[in-house]
């Protein structure tokens, strides 16, 4: 066969087609801490237990694991994409500022939230191009329960198997919707016959509803539906009220106008769906009240935050407390209206004051649902 030159664009297009894990690779030198994110990484041996891990010949965290002879693999969680633009960027000044990270057997920083870990001693190093190849032999491992962060054409994301979010889904609804009441275990064995699904995604499906606060685990009995009460329901428009606050900080004074306009459009499809003190539609105003609440979120830009305000599963919690004839009461669209207003004004106070009074009404709210179904659902 005649060979053929095949440029790097198209190299790098092709390749892109590979989906890869990814981690940082973190090391120290004479008291400086080095790291880049990387994709190149691989199982060499298993007895040794050896990898390899390929760096960029030109990169100052190459030419400190070479000086070292030492590294660490911190292979990054789904949440941590943000960690891997940080270490990707070439040249920053201190890609570690506000870390902290923990100093591992080797001397080498081990970055926080990780997913796992591997420690190596430079056993060779071998050429090839650009880069070069460190074969590493493994002096410590370590790991934590969680999902991957992925690399799929040039971008970083979640990695999900379609059949495992399915059976997530489904399992979901069966424990929002009651059919599976509260404090009922969750035995695995019997959901992989219900839900005719394989063992793997049954535990993935749990681990993500523990995650949701719709799960716990109990010491004896295993995972179990997770009761609502109402230290429980409390607990959750706290951690929203956090959150809140914390976008509130960021986002007063700075919001455009169609974010502005957005707002008062999602207050009034709140607002449409109840008459006086009774709810017109409750699905629907629990859907349009999450949106409004989910908009201060969202104009933050930062994923994370939008992420970790829907984990709260306010939405089913509420779904779940009230009922058609609960009492909507006037501070439901009242509150809506006033925060809308103070952030036309970019009224820092005013806006902090509305969240926090809201939060108040919307325990109470809870509170009183949960109570008139005997105090747990």
């Amino acid at each position: 066969m005649t060979a053929r030159t095949v440029d790097g664009p198209v190299f790098r297009q092709v390749i892109g087609n590979f989906m890869s894990g990814v981690v940082v690779i973190t090391t120290e030198r004479d008291g400086d801490l080095y790291g880049m994110t990387v994709s190149a990484v691989s199982s060499l041996s298993l007895d040794p237990p050896m990898l390899l891990v390929c760096l960029n010949a030109n990169s100052r965290t190459h030419e400190a694991v070479n000086a070292s002879g030492r590294f660490a693999v911190n292979i990054l969680a789904e949440d941590q994409g943000h960690l891997a633009e940080r270490f990707a960027r070439p040249g920053s000044a201190d890609k570690f500022a506000g870390l902290q990270p923990r100093t591992g057997l080797t001397g080498a920083p081990l970055l926080p939230g990780a997913l796992a870990v591997v420690e190596c001693r430079v056993a060779e190093v071998v050429s090839g191009g650009t880069h070069r190849v460190f074969l590493g032999e493994v002096v410590h491992a370590e790991t934590t329960e969680g999902s991957p962060l992925a690399y799929f054409r040039g971008k970083f994301g979640k990695f999900e198997l379609a059949q495992d979010a399915l059976i997530h889904r489904r399992l979901r609804h069966m424990i929002v919707s009651r059919q599976l009441g509260p404090d009922a275990p969750l035995r695995v064995e019997t959901l992989v016959e219900r839900l005719e699904a394989p063992p793997s995604s049954v535990y993935y499906a749990l681990t993500r509803l523990v995650g949701e606060k719709l799960v716990r685990r109990d010491p004896h009995r295993g995972h179990v539906v997770a009761p609502l009460d109402v230290a429980t329901s409390n607990d959750v428009h706290n951690a929203k009220l956090a959150i809140e606050l914390g976008a509130a900080q960021t986002v007063v004074g700075h919001l455009t106008a169609e974010q502005l306009e957005e707002f008062g459009r999602r207050a009034h499809a709140a607002a449409t769906n109840i008459d006086g003190r009774r709810f017109v539609n409750l699905d629907g105003y629990i859907t349009a009240n999450h949106e409004f609440h989910r908009h201060l979120i969202e104009a933050t830009g930062v994923r994370a935050l939008v992420e970790a305000y829907d984990q709260l599963s306010l939405s089913d919690l509420t779904a779940q407390a009230l009922s058609d004839d609960a009492d909507a009461g006037p501070h439901l669209t009242e509150d809506h209206d006033a925060l809308v207003d103070a952030l036309a004004r970019a009224d820092l106070p005013a806006v902090r004051e509305v969240i926090t009074r809201h939060n108040e009404h919307a325990k109470a709210t809870q509170r009183a649902g949960i109570l008139r179904r005997g105090g747990q659902i």
